[in-house]
């Protein structure tokens, strides 16, 4: 058990080591880098389209100080700069020369082209500067300035139509609504009526760890709001996209070793489990295998020692039980035979009555023999057993009819009139219901009942005296060998102890169950279920 538990910890540690050293670098720049450059170009492409049409209108000498006078109004710093191809890959350059954002989320840079000899530069736009409330003041800042600015150049007639140009430069939506349109709560009003930027989070926003999922400024002393956002329409698939790829593969990388552990280990789990039904049914020359790396192997090892130990004692005791009951079939006969010669030679009464007394303990002892054979002949191998369509009611009349003749004076029924086919095996199952009734009748007053019934999966037949019963403690003990409850033992009525458990043998090869429980006569009521063997 420690060698198992410290090799799992080993391949935790290893799995977490080739995590950190391999999975989540190729995760940053296969998935991480590729996210965060969309959600950075998608939050700057808006300020950077505006700024650079603008910048474009500008001398170049002039631009640089043009973006200096409007920082203040920014979450971020702006700079220009020469385009030098080289600085980029050909991929970018492309993306640069249609005129499309470009962000770099490892050096916090965002790139716009305004010529084909400069670039507008966003300089760490993810830095938030200590003046500003949050991160969604930071990056809207610049944008509200910038789209009021050009709002206030026209009359206030025409800002909906200029909105509707604006926002073919955002990859988010930028809308104008009233005062009276927005419904939040007093403290973001005072705020909105003051000209403060109010940011609005939502169950959307908060899962995608983003300060805000709308942003909205009023216009001046007008009755205008810009509103920009919903931002998690875009973000949150990208996001969600992005966590569902590193828990799966930092699942999988911890997952798969762990699999590839356990695997020797379920195999071993699939011997042990077949093993342990095949020795539940008496197979004790089953052995357990031995897989390549499983680190239950030695449990396979302590089930082979003990299949083989119960092999070995099965077989002793099995040996035993022929060769005592054979042997003691000579010492016998020849007592029998003595039995007459003394019997023939004496006219003394009460040496008569003792050699009856004699005769009958010498044929309980016969019988015990023989059913002590037959009980070893059952319990070392299962017959070939010839399953028939039989009609219950006409084969249990036959069969009661020989016992009822052999005692009349025990009043022998059979409950039902309806036929009822079965299928079991002919041979077999008369030796079962014939020890039933022999017992019923040994342990019985004057009655016998025996019925039978269709059940849902197969058949059932009982046998019920009127005798005393079976105590509650020994219902489950009676079918072992040699068991015989205290109140049943007298010469008159003890057995050989193996009548019922032959019967437990019979019934368990026709996969059904054996089981004694109160008699409506007051006795003791056995029960014999078993399956259709075409289910």
């Amino acid at each position: 058990m420690k060698k198992s538990l410290l090799s799992l910890a080993i391949i935790v540690i290893l799995s977490v080591v080739g995590i950190q050293l391999f999975i989540i670098p190729l995760f940053e720049n296969k998935v991480r880098h590729p996210t965060e450059k969309w959600a950075l170009e998608l939050l700057t492409s808006g300020t950077a389209n505006m700024l650079a049409v603008q910048l474009q209108r500008l001398p170049k000498q002039d631009r640089a100080a043009y973006l200096q006078n409007m920082q203040a109004n920014f979450g971020y710093e702006l700079a220009v700069q020469d385009y030098q191809r080289d600085d980029f890959s050909i991929v970018q350059q492309q993306w640069i020369d249609q005129n499309n954002v470009v962000g770099e989320p490892l050096t916090d840079l965002v790139y716009r082209r305004i010529d084909a000899d400069q670039l507008l530069v966003v300089i760490k736009p993810n830095t938030v500067p200590k003046y500003l409330v949050n991160d969604a003041q930071r990056w809207s800042m610049g944008v509200f300035y910038l789209i009021t600015h050009a709002l206030n150049q026209q009359p206030e007639n025409n800002w909906h139509s200029i909105i509707a140009v604006i926002n073919e430069d955002f990859a988010y939506p930028v809308t104008l609504q009233s005062l009276g349109e927005i419904r939040e709560n007093d403290e973001q009003m005072s705020d909105l009526y003051a000209g403060r930027i109010i940011a609005l989070s939502t169950a959307d926003s908060d899962a995608i760890g983003y300060p805000a999922d709308r942003v909205m400024q009023r216009i001046g002393s007008s009755d205008k709001v810009i509103v920009l956002g919903p931002f998690s329409t875009e973000l949150k698939p990208k996001v969600q996209y992005m966590l569902s790829i590193f828990y799966l593969i930092f699942g999988l990388s911890l997952l798969v070793p762990i699999i590839v552990w356990l695997i020797p280990a379920w195999r071993s789990m699939l011997s042990l489990n077949k093993v342990a039904i095949l020795l539940g049914k008496g197979h004790f020359d089953t052995r357990a295998k031995f897989i390549h790396f499983s680190h239950l192997n030695h449990l396979s090892n302590t089930i082979n020692i003990m299949a083989e130990k119960i092999q070995r004692l099965i077989s002793s005791h099995k040996n035993l039980v022929n060769a005592v009951s054979h042997e003691l079939r000579t010492p016998i006969a020849r007592i029998e035979f003595n039995i007459e010669m003394l019997r023939n030679n004496t006219q003394d009464n009460n040496q008569l009555t003792q050699l009856d007394r004699i005769e009958f303990s010498l044929n309980e002892l016969n019988s015990l023999v023989s059913e002590m054979l037959e009980h070893a002949r059952f319990d070392s191998e299962i017959p070939t057993l010839t399953f028939e369509s039989i009609e219950l009611n006409h084969w249990l009349r036959q069969e009661l009819l020989l016992w009822q003749e052999a005692n009349p004076t025990i009043v022998i029924t059979l409950l039902g009139h309806d036929e009822c086919l079965a299928r079991f095996d002919r041979f077999y199952m008369s030796r079962a219901i014939s020890n039933l009734v022999r017992n019923a009748i040994a342990y019985g007053q004057s009655q016998i009942h025996v019925g039978y019934q269709k059940t849902a999966k197969g058949w059932m037949v009982f046998i019920e005296d009127d005798g005393y019963g079976v105590p509650l403690a020994s219902r489950d003990k009676v079918f072992e060998p040699f068991y015989r409850d205290d109140e049943s033992r007298n010469l008159q009525k003890s057995g050989t102890g193996l009548g019922l458990a032959i019967v437990k043998q019979i019934i368990d090869w026709h996969s059904g169950s054996a089981s004694v429980n109160a008699s409506a006569l007051g006795g003791a009521r056995f029960v014999l279920s078993w399956p259709d063997k075409k289910l």
